[in-house]
């Protein structure tokens, strides 16, 4: 194995998900040539956060991991060794590199925000431009001092460019779309000028610069213009550095705007938004053209290292390409990389005029993506219109097929044998196309659906094809019995009146019937009679509700591990939901993953019956539990998969790797599942996992008065005030538990309260046939970590529910009569016996009353305008009614 190949694995972290490679690139960012010598070729682009060293010739990747926002900039030394990479994220940071080993040598955090970043040619110096305040920063990196040499704050437009003088490491210079500054900095000053732009002098504009070079043995520097000129810059004659240069001259070198200006030895290199790179001696005067590369406005070009120590040989000299020039001498320069606004990357080697595409990405977000059931093959689309077939081992394209502008892929999914793959629109057109050749088949398109489609899924005998869209309508579409390869519109149904988060196929109990379930942010799970639907009339069989105050955000069938079928379903208040798949009625709650944010889709992990597994992506994270769940926090691990955002997850036929989507982005993850493990036995086992979710762990006060709260849960079941012997045990009664829940700070609703209660009574019925009607303190206190809130009870929501229920034109103020009035008739029913509890228990009208019915008789008699009146004001405003009435703090205290 060779010596960098044995550093890389050495490095390699083991954990339970690891990227294995990343799909797709950030065109903003510029490539770099980094090959060292002839004999590597690798180029250095960002993906995401990752930065990438890609070997084109062995086709492996080094992946440079470590920002957790999009890395805007990349820069190289002179000799390919040192790279630099830049974020401009919330954390973000500076990064450098050794491309020789693919470690990272040192970072730089908090820098305000990289906007454009250089390295010198000698890698001594790493300068920036901070996008937060416009200011330039420059490090001696290879120092042990950790502040920055010099930061000026630059009076002048945001510098959307920065680059070194190759040749004089102290000089500086870079752009803004209106003015180009020079740097010169020595041991103890750093000179900043700003040269003036004299257009009455040229007799027209000066400006609209896209980047700056210095010109190799010379003190000039050009600025390359978008009207195709560039402007040339020289030392002012009373100069006392390098810094103070004057415009000297105006040339015009094409018609199109110039994108990209950067020098080879004494070569002008020149990109423009034809597509063509040109090259110029330091004259100006051209001497090479490639013409255009077929692939978009030319947005970087890099050179590999120039080894002045190897001389070519007369031979291969004379048998480089021709100058385009009257003499036509050889023209010898190393092979450069360049990269285009189409997200397409080309190599040019110097020893031959052919261009090689090394990747051609999408240049839109990405949302649609699906594995092939039998082959090694991903499917990628994207909203730039184009469809990619990848095998994901081999790491190669195998096919695609360009829609076009204007045909934005939103969703797809192949049939479960891999002969089809349907793929939905922008416009709500959906594609039926052979899996091979990705042609549509004949009668293969269906524009019924007049939204965004949102989800595919085929049956699983790839017999019925069903569709989501925007507009909150599923669309059914049946493969005809006489022709396999015919497919017959079957109706549509707007079930839902929000928007539908996930569509799923499953298998009727004890048959091979399929059935179909969309669940929606309406909180309805819905079920379809699919095989009793006909034409134009697609039937719904049930509409269930199964959240009350979250919102159900993903679902999935639950494996085989109980002999009970279930369906599992995610929700907004990180809570996973076990519901019985034929009653779809609630059979157990447990915590779910706290990453950041919720869950926004859990996929199955297909392995062998003893191992069992779900991956979820959320806002940006890719995570993986083990089942069977139990709300263990340390069963499940995740971690950042795309800082803009995941947006869609995959897993391959036997589950090795897992796909995300984010951006224009997708990435392969490798799946550890033995990491997994390890990292659960290190959190413990028993209720040691859930001790320390209890404030304060197993000696905490939390966990003393839940013990406390359990044996006086016995004692009341035996009545508080008997003098007879007591039994003191292990169980307390089911009935007891509400109680219990809302002495410990948790108050839950009727419907959790009874969810809470039926979890625990019917826990082993499917097993013995027998219900339980007594409760353990160890299955309490996993009850009360699965069932109350994550992150208890936010004013802010208190204060939105009072607003709503006071209405939009109340100013927050609403009657106390009506506000009686809702909380008896809305919601859960509260009634007037209850509701008079309540409240003398919270504003203490009660007095001497010594019992139930006389509190009540107290606050009923109160409302014709004694007890009450004195107590709550006729009108009632948010701050009065969360501060007097539940005794919470003041909102100004709150905020």
């Amino acid at each position: 194995m060779p010596e960098d190949k044995e550093a890389a694995d050495d490095q390699k972290d083991p954990f339970a998900l690891n990227i294995s490679w990343c799909f797709g690139f950030n065109k903003e960012v510029g490539v770099q040539n980094i090959s060292p010598n002839s004999s590597k070729k690798l180029i250095l682009y960002a993906a995401g956060h990752t930065g990438i060293i890609y070997d084109f010739v062995n086709n492996t990747q080094t992946l440079l991991q470590g920002h957790t926002s999009n890395i805007t900039c990349i820069a190289a030394s002179g000799n390919k060794r040192w790279v630099a990479l830049g974020d401009n994220g919330p954390d973000n940071m500076i990064s450098i590199w050794d491309t020789t080993s693919g470690t990272p040598i040192r970072n730089i955090f908090n820098v305000g925000g990289v906007m454009s970043l250089a390295i010198s040619n000698d890698a001594r110096y790493v300068a920036m431009i901070s996008s937060l305040n416009n200011e330039f920063i420059i490090w001696d990196w290879t120092s042990e001092n950790d502040e920055p040499l010099f930061r000026k704050e630059l009076d002048a437009n945001p510098q959307t460019f920065l680059t070194f003088n190759p040749e004089n490491s102290s000089e500086l210079a870079s752009n803004s779309l209106h003015e180009v500054i020079f740097y010169h900095f020595d041991d103890k000053n750093l000179t900043v000028h700003i040269p003036d732009l004299p257009e009455k002098d040229f007799n027209k504009p000066i400006g609209n610069f896209s980047q700056t070079a210095f010109k190799t043995g010379s003190t000039e520097a050009l600025a390359g213009s978008k009207d195709g000129s560039v402007t040339v810059f020289d030392n002012d004659g009373l100069a006392e550095n390098g810094a103070y240069k004057k415009v000297l001259k105006l040339v015009k070198l094409i018609d199109d705007p110039i994108t990209v200006v950067t020098n080879f030895d004494d070569l002008v290199a020149v990109g423009s938004k034809d597509g063509a790179v040109r090259f110029y001696d330091s004259q100006l005067r051209i001497k090479n053209w490639y013409g255009t590369f077929d692939s978009g406005r030319v947005d970087s070009i890099s050179f590999a290292c120039n080894d002045k120590n190897s001389s070519e040989s007369d031979e291969n000299i004379k048998a480089m390409p021709a100058e385009s020039t009257l003499n036509a001498q050889p023209f010898v320069v190393t092979d450069f990389t360049i990269s285009t606004d189409e997200s397409i990357i080309c190599h040019v080697p110097a020893k031959t005029n052919q261009v090689k595409k090394l990747l051609q990405e999408h240049d839109d977000a990405v949302k649609a993506i699906d594995t092939h059931p039998v082959s090694n093959y991903i499917a990628v689309g994207s909203y730039c219109g184009l469809l990619k077939i990848w095998d994901y081992i081999e790491k190669s394209e195998v096919n695609s097929r360009a829609f076009g502008l204007g045909n934005e892929i939103t969703a797809m999914s192949y049939d479960k044998v891999g002969e089809f793959l349907a793929v939905g629109f922008y416009d709500g057109t959906i594609l039926i196309l052979d899996s091979t050749t990705l042609e549509t088949i004949s009668g293969g398109e269906f524009s019924h659906a007049k939204a965004l489609i949102t989800q595919l899924a085929f049956s699983h005998d790839s017999i019925f094809l069903a569709a989501t869209d925007l507009d909150d309508t599923t669309t059914l579409i049946k493969r005809a019995s006489d022709s396999e390869n015919e497919w017959n519109y079957i109706g549509r149904n707007k079930a839902h009146y929000k928007s539908i988060v996930n569509i799923i196929f499953g298998i009727a109990l004890d048959s091979n019937v399929p059935r179909l379930l969309t669940l929606g942010m309406d909180r309805n799970l819905v079920e379809y009679d699919i095989l009793n639907s006909t034409e134009d009339n697609l039937i719904v069989m049930s509409t269930d509700k199964i959240e009350q105050s979250a919102t159900p955000v993903s679902c999935a069938w639950y494996p085989p591990i109980n002999k009970e079928h279930f369906l599992l379903v995610a929700n907004s208040e990180y809570k996973y939901k076990l519901l019985n798949a034929t009653t779809k009625r609630c059979r157990k709650t447990l915590l779910g993953p706290t990453h950041g944010s919720h869950i926004q889709k859990i996929v199955n992990l297909a392995y062998p019956e003893d191992k069992h597994y779900i991956a979820f992506i959320t806002e940006d994270k890719i995570g993986m539990t083990t089942l069977a769940l139990d709300g263990n926090p340390h069963n499940t691990t995740a971690l950042l998969a795309h800082c803009d955002g995941a947006s869609n997850i995959v897993a391959c036929p036997n589950s090795r790797f897992l796909f995300t989507v984010g951006g224009k982005v997708c990435r392969m993850w490798e799946v550890n599942p033995d990491v997994l493990h390890a990292t659960a036995a290190l959190g413990g086992s028993g209720l040691e996992p859930f001790y320390q979710l209890l404030e304060g762990g197993k000696e905490g006060p939390l966990a003393k008065e839940m013990e406390e709260y359990f044996y006086y849960s016995q004692m009341r079941s035996q009545s508080v005030a008997t003098t007879k012997h007591r039994k003191v045990g292990q169980h307390v009664a089911l009935e007891e538990v509400p109680n219990i829940m809302r002495a410990l700070g948790f108050y839950p609703t009727e419907l959790q309260v009874q969810d809470m209660i039926n979890e625990v009574k019917f826990s082993q019925y499917v097993d013995t046939g027998k219900t339980v009607s007594e409760i353990d303190l160890e299955t309490l206190i996993k009850l009360y970590c699965n069932h109350r809130p994550v992150f208890g009870l936010p004013l802010y929501q208190v204060y939105d529910a009072f607003s709503t229920l006071a209405g939009a034109d109340s100013d927050g103020r609403i009657d106390r009569g009506l506000l009686l009035s809702l909380l008896q008739n809305k919601g859960e029913h509260i009634s007037e016996p209850e509701l008079a509890e309540y409240l003398a228990s919270l504003l203490e009208l009660h007095g001497s009353a010594t019992n139930k019915e006389d509190k009540m008789a107290v606050v009923v008699a109160s409302e014709a305008g004694t007890t009450l009146e004195r107590v709550l004001p006729e009108i009632i405003d948010a701050d009065m009614f969360t501060g007097h009435v539940l005794g919470f703090m003041p909102a100004a205290i709150a905020e």
